[in-house]
């Protein structure tokens, strides 16, 4: 797969997180199929327009990360 606009990145995550109600860094790039440093980079974007909330989930050698959309 070639390269990939972030905005396409941003609409995929979107798409997924209507389908479901939480998603974590890892989940999120392997279902939208993007690098993981993008999704943070796209996720963080949205954290600071109010488009996903964050919250920590388990903690084993680094914390788990999953965002769920704003309501």
């Amino acid at each position: 797969m070639g390269r990939r606009n972030i905005l396409e990145v941003i609409e995929d995550i979107l798409k997924v997180l209507k389908k479901e109600n939480e998603a974590s860094v890892k989940a999120l790039s392997d279902k939208v199929e993007s690098q993981w440093e993008t999704t943070i980079k796209a996720l963080e974007f949205m954290k600071r327009v109010n488009l996903v909330k964050e919250r920590e989930g388990k903690r084993t050698n680094k914390v788990e990360r999953l965002f769920s959309l704003r309501k």
